[in-house]
């Protein structure tokens, strides 16, 4: 019972991760792709193109590498997803560097442009027929390398003395989409990039802007009162921001008796001000663990009708949604791992990322719409169901995946693929 015999017989089946080979499927079953195969980028075909280098940059995130020296371990075993591309074998690593260096400003629009294209054609949230909420926010990317184009010290929470860029960008939680990204370096301010941030998110929602039905959620980074009076100046646009300055809700705090406060939370109160032209102001008082009273001011121009100064509280707390994407975009998508040092290698790259999450999104909202994994998050969809192996099967007829249903996990992606005990995914390639 102690004798073990070790051979390679029979190791030659072909496997495939069944995420990366569904999601590519339906990829291109809505014509997702289509529109990087017009990309103009001056670099040197030898034996890709650069049309195929920036697919294998989706597939990359989309299977969760680190950096780009993953690639070719995760995505080298991946023949059937690089056929689909009409690729043998995957392109270097240093093919795809190269590719993420040569981008220019022009790359930058170019990506932007089909970011938005995509949105159009694909997004959930601009066809649907209730209010859609727009969080806007900024978080810090650490780059302390001297390499590193344009990395300026900066404001990063937690992380005093650091170098970097910030990363502004506009994000609906309710739909999971990402809808406009302007980076820069460390020490920009939001707010330099209020107008072509706002244009952007305006230029996507005209519609339920003009039926009131676009609220825009931001932080204090966007609460001046000039940017208020943007917002104001967009008939029909709703907003709630959190306004800049502490020091004047504090001000405003010291005349109001406690007892005029209302309890929102544990250890939360709010009290409403007059308003003013359509526009209310309400106090929001703290206690802090250390047992300290702290101010801040929300302000915002939903009527009262809609909404009282308790619940207003709640809602903006619900922001908490772009936070929760940030954080899962550094640790799933690995963007805190720059793959370059060039400032619109590291910008374009954001851009493919914010594309490739759009694409993730349409395709839970569609294919796994009504199952089981419905709901679930990026993470379980490219850390586990990623790791999910099918058996590709090539015939004279198309292709076969059969997925054993040995785990949970696997039995309920080949539910929500399709129905038989061996779960069969056909490909004409």
């Amino acid at each position: 019972m102690n004798n073990f015999t070790f051979t390679q017989e029979n190791c030659k089946e072909e496997t495939t991760s069944t995420w990366l080979i569904a999601s590519l499927q339906f990829g291109l079953k809505i014509n997702l792709f289509k529109p990087f195969e017009g990309f103009k980028l001056k670099m040197k075909r030898v034996k890709y193109s650069v049309y195929q280098k920036l697919i294998v940059i989706i597939m990359s995130i989309a299977s969760g590498c680190e950096t780009t020296k993953d690639i070719n371990e995760k995505l080298g075993m991946e023949k059937l997803a690089l056929n689909m591309f009409d690729m043998d074998n995957v392109p270097d690593q240093s093919q795809i560097n190269e590719l993420i260096r040569r981008f220019d400003s022009d790359s930058i629009h170019q990506l932007q442009d089909i970011h938005h294209q995509l949105f159009k054609e694909n997004s959930n949230s601009i066809h649907a027929n209730t209010k859609v909420v727009v969080d806007c926010d900024q978080t810090g990317l650490i780059a302390n390398g001297k390499t590193f184009e344009l990395s300026k010290k900066g404001y990063f929470p937690k992380n005093k003395n650091q170098r970097g860029y910030q990363l502004a960008a506009a994000f609906t939680g309710e739909h999971s989409e990402t809808i406009a990204m302007v980076l820069d370096c460390g020490n920009t301010h939001c707010t330099d990039h209020f107008n072509e941030f706002l244009e952007s998110i305006v230029y996507k929602y005209k519609d339920q802007i003009h039926d009131g039905n676009l609220i825009l959620r931001t932080n204090s980074g966007f609460g001046s009162l000039e940017n208020v009076e943007k917002l104001l100046s967009i008939p029909k646009l709703k907003f709630i921001t959190k306004g800049y300055s502490t020091v004047k809700a504090s001000n405003l705090a010291k005349d109001i008796p406690y007892s005029e406060f209302t309890q929102a939370d544990k250890a939360a109160w709010v009290y409403e001000l007059p308003e003013n032209n359509g526009v209310r102001y309400i106090i929001i008082q703290t206690l802090s663990k250390m047992g300290n009273l702290k101010y801040s001011l929300l302000i915002t121009n939903i009527s009262h009708k809609d909404i009282n100064a308790v619940e207003l509280f709640h809602f903006y707390n619900k922001r908490q949604t772009i936070e929760a994407f940030f954080k899962m975009a550094k640790n799933t998508y690995h963007i805190k791992n720059l793959r370059t040092s060039k400032f619109y290698g590291i910008y374009g790259f954001l851009w493919i990322v914010f594309i490739t999450h759009n694409f993730i999104s349409c395709f839970k909202s569609t294919v796994l719409y009504g199952t089981e994994l419905e709901n679930v998050g990026v993470r379980v969809l490219i850390k586990n169901i990623g790791n999910i192996k099918g058996f590709v099967k090539r015939t004279s007829e198309g292709i076969i995946i059969n997925i054993p249903p040995l785990t949970k996990l696997a039995k309920l992606i080949a539910t929500a693929l399709y129905t038989p005990k061996y779960i069969q995914l056909k490909f004409n390639i």
